[in-house]
């Protein structure tokens, strides 16, 4: 069953289209298939069920690791990664503080930083390194 139709959305921010653009090319996808995974996604969250939550932690990000996520403020350490021995996903942060924590602790734990309004992170972490694992951050220190 086809229950595919050509909908317009009015309001969406031109960067953010941009992006889903540039995420369709990268992926092989149309710009229809992502919308309607970020949609199911949206949905999925916003029903906070438990089968809806499992079902995304394992269809969508399924081998990429630990998500931490819709956290106000949070300070992680270097020996919170390492303790964790996993890769992690942080996402939807407004403080995000990475304390102590070495190049080589960045590359081996931290697989992306998405959506985080204010983040601070050690000087030892090249400032490319972390360009490149993170997406839609407000303000990024170097301490």
């Amino acid at each position: 069953m086809n229950d595919k139709e050509n909908i317009s959305v009015k309001g969406v921010q031109s960067n953010i289209y941009e992006r889903v653009k540039e995420l369709a090319r990268e992926t092989g996808k149309t710009i229809g298939e992502i919308t309607n995974e970020s949609y199911k996604i949206f949905i999925s969250a916003a029903s906070e069920t438990k089968a809806a939550g499992q079902e995304f932690l394992k269809g969508v990000k399924e081998g990429q690791g630990t998500i931490i996520e819709n956290i106000s403020t949070i300070e992680i350490s270097g020996e919170d990664l390492r303790n964790s021995g996993k890769k992690i996903i942080i996402r939807n942060i407004n403080n995000l503080i990475l304390k102590d924590i070495k190049k080589e602790e960045f590359e081996n734990y931290i697989s992306s930083i998405v959506n985080v309004k204010h983040l601070e992170v050690p000087k030892s972490i090249p400032k490319l390194l972390l360009l490149e694992r993170s997406k839609f951050i407000d303000e990024i220190k170097f301490m």
